[in-house]
């Protein structure tokens, strides 16, 4: 079905825009415009990239199709190259800051790379463009030219690189297009295809032999059809034979995942070479899964009340919606995850998505709703060099939480603990995002029993004992900030961990202290020790009626004691008598003595 459903829309799409799929010519990114004259001169290097926020864009032009397994063939005499589009280094030997490459397969391909142009050329292709491009790039003056201009411009030699001749696109030029489709149609009409029953069609037809590689999924060209292996190769049938498909339906997939893998990209959703592909049977107006990638707070809230109200704001049909991931292992693409549903489905899901993560932001007035994917993930791991370090996620986790935005269903506890493994390292540094997954992880877990506490703000009738455990524990921390000011060990730092899976042992010690707190902190803000003492008094009477502090916290209890203690010192900024006290106090350096 997944086949089917990505070559619908790869249909789709070139119905929508006829340049889409071409199978004599395929969309490819190019980075470099290198500008000759009539006579075969270097004039100039220009960049076809731009910025799109933080994201360098390469440009998106029509190159020449060569079958990417031609590309890999290291067989003498079978070495080929990309026609009029390639990378630097395969055309100019350019390699950064380095002398040209030496490697005798680059050099090859650099050498057939002038002869398919010499080629088309010697049969009167576009004479006026092709004869002065071969040139230039016979000319080792001029190359070298071009390779000291490149350095300078610190490029990368894996960019591809196209070419013009005095304001002439020579890879777009008429006579080259047409020579080019007829060097495709004689190859298809002196190939041989196996003929079997194509996956996609159901209908009897020329079939691959070998699938074409996917680029952009991980670090290399990877392939979506192939078995390579004994154990597959049943009846003789080898490589892609094993699952026949079209040579017509594997251009059109292969089309489609080009188009969805480049989208992915710029929407973000790529984590630890895991992307995230999405799509429509029939065209929306919006897709809102974009905004699980970069929420829209306004589209956000409108779809959910869309949902409240039972009046949606989109014209969504109910055609089919497909979510599928896709990671790599080795030169084979592996598929994490595939979903089928349907847009109205979808819709719902999101809006509910949204709403089980709505937490209380740490200002204390607003809710915070529009969490994007990536701030979710990158709360879940330490950083690096300034960065999430999405390396010490388990690499599903993306696929998960996607998986579960878009069906509604629950999140698995890996995800709970390791967002509940952060918040005890990281008893300081207390994200919206953390606590608003930990939430949602509750919200929707087999065991809904403590459900009725899991609000987006503090819940001040919670019997939940995990809960009123989190918020004594903020109140403890408030108090000894104010009685203490900025310590080198906070008890946050200290005991969190502790505290929140063993809170009897752990946070009985810590009354022995709060006289003392009390009074050191009416010294320096009076009447807040006499205020937090009856905050914890109270907080003690409704644990004590709930049988007292719990020994043991499981998993999901731990969840609520996190959700307790953000709420609670979240509430206290609402306050703010109380909120300026304690940005006093972080100024503070104290010891009691």
């Amino acid at each position: 079905m997944m086949l089917q459903a990505l070559s619908e829309y790869a249909k789709r799409r070139t119905v929508e825009d006829e340049t889409f799929f071409d199978p004599d010519f395929r969309w490819e990114n190019a980075a470099w415009l290198i500008e000759i004259s009539r006579c075969g001169k270097l004039l100039g290097l220009i960049p076809l990239t731009m910025k799109e926020g933080k994201k360098t864009i390469q440009k998106r032009i029509r190159r020449p199709f060569t079958d990417s397994n031609e590309i890999s063939v290291r067989s003498p005499g079978k070495v080929v190259s990309y026609f009029l589009c390639d990378t630097a280094e395969r055309v100019l030997l350019y390699q950064a800051k380095k002398e040209p490459t030496s490697n005798s397969l680059v050099l090859e391909r650099s050498r057939y790379f002038l002869e398919s142009i010499n080629k088309a050329a010697a049969l009167g292709v576009a004479v006026d463009i092709l004869v002065p491009l071969a040139q230039f790039l016979a000319s080792e003056s001029e190359c070298e030219a071009t390779r000291l201009r490149l350095t300078e411009s610190k490029a990368d030699p894996d960019h591809n690189i196209i070419f013009g001749v005095e304001g002439t696109d020579v890879i777009s030029h008429p006579e080259v297009v047409k020579y080019w489709r007829n060097q495709c149609q004689t190859k298809r009409g002196n190939s041989k295809p196996n003929r079997a029953v194509c996956l996609v069609t159901g209908k009897t037809s020329d079939c691959i032999t070998t699938a074409n590689k996917i680029k952009g999924i991980g670090g290399q060209d990877t392939i979506l059809i192939s078995a390579n292996e004994m154990a597959f190769s049943s009846y003789g049938l080898d490589k892609a034979e094993n699952s026949p498909i079209s040579i017509q339906s594997e251009e059109e997939v292969k089309a489609a995942l080009d188009d969805l893998i480049q989208k992915s990209k710029k929407q973000g959703l790529v984590f630890d070479d895991t992307i995230h592909l999405h799509w429509t049977r029939n065209p929306i107006p919006i897709d809102i899964i974009d905004w699980i990638a970069e929420p829209d707070p306004e589209g956000v809230r409108a779809l959910i009340d869309s949902i409240k109200t039972g009046r949606t704001i989109y014209a969504f049909d109910a055609g089919a919606y497909y979510a599928l991931s896709l990671s790599v292992n080795g030169a084979r693409i592996v598929v994490r995850d595939w979903l089928e549903t349907s847009v109205p489905n979808t819709e719902a899901s999101i809006a509910q998505w949204f709403q089980d993560l709505a937490i209380i932001d740490l200002d204390g007035l607003q809710t915070k709703i529009d969490f994007s994917l990536w701030g979710l993930l990158s709360t879940l791991v330490p950083r690096k060099k300034g960065k999430p370090d999405f390396s010490r996620i388990a690499p599903q986790a993306a696929t998960e939480l996607l998986h579960s935005a878009i069906n509604g269903g629950p999140l698995p506890h890996t995800i709970l603990l390791a967002a509940i493994r952060r918040q005890q390292l990281e008893p300081n540094k207390i994200y919206p995002a953390r606590i608003a997954l930990i939430k949602a992880c509750l919200l929707r877990s087999q065991n809904r029993n403590h459900t009725d506490s899991m609000k987006d703000k503090l819940d001040l009738e919670s019997k939940d004992i995990a809960y009123l455990c989190g918020q004594l524990f903020a109140v403890i921390c408030r108090l000894q900030l104010f009685a203490l000011g900025k310590v080198s060990a906070s008890i946050a730092e200290r005991t969190y961990g502790g505290v929140a899976t063993r809170p009897a042992t752990t946070l009985s010690p810590l009354f022995t202290r709060l006289p003392a707190y009390y009074k050191k902190a009416n010294s320096k803000f009076p009447g807040s020790g006499t205020n937090k003492q009856k905050e914890i008094e109270t907080l003690c009477v409704r644990i004590e009626a709930l049988d007292g502090l719990p020994k043991v916290l499981r998993l999901e209890e731990q969840g609520r004691f996190a959700l307790g203690y953000y709420c609670q010192l979240a509430q206290y900024r609402t306050d703010r008598a109380e909120a300026e006290a304690a940005s006093i106090a972080e100024t503070q350096d104290d010891e009691l003595l």
